[in-house]
């Protein structure tokens, strides 16, 4: 595989990585906040401490991300600002062009990888919730399904959709 391919594929993986993470991070770190003189309740990432000694020795950079999500309101905006925040700060310039990163998002091989990860997080939602797994096991986990019979079923039934839009 050239070297240009080689950065790409990394960046998906790494791209991957993050949205992983920010999901792992709202799936376990969720906390319902407010209800106080009629406000609405916020949900907010609340990450202990001890939950965040082992993020920032296991899983380096990532750690910056959950420092960024830790107490915030877990909204889409600041989801998203958290990943792109990332993803500029590990792949843009390294991986990437500088400017390249919106052909990654748009790329065939990462939105077949993020809808494929969507699809899989909704089947495993009850198993997700039943225990806590860590971060690497989500990742074992999604690649474990991303290689099973039923996942490169859904791949390849999302590659023929493509092609026919």
């Amino acid at each position: 595989m050239p070297e240009e391919q080689q950065r790409f594929a990394k960046a998906v993986n790494r791209m991957m990585d993050a949205i992983i993470f920010e999901n792992w991070l709202r799936f376990y770190f969720l906390s319902e906040e407010g209800a106080k003189d009629n406000e609405e309740q916020k949900l907010m990432i609340a990450i202990p401490e001890k939950a965040m000694g082992q993020i920032a020795q296991r899983y380096g950079s990532l750690r910056e991300m959950a420092e960024s999500l830790n107490g915030r309101e877990a909204s889409l905006e600041n989801s998203r600002s958290a990943v792109v925040n990332f993803v500029k700060r590990e792949v843009e310039g390294t991986l990437v062009p500088v400017g390249g990163l919106a052909a990654c998002f748009d790329s065939k091989a990462f939105q077949t990888t993020l809808h494929l990860f969507n699809a899989w997080i909704q089947a495993a939602e009850d198993m997700l919730d039943a225990q806590f797994y860590d971060f690497d096991q989500w990742r074992d986990l999604f690649a474990s399904y991303k290689d099973s019979e039923a996942g490169q079923k859904l791949m390849h039934q999302m590659e023929e959709d493509a092609k026919q839009d």
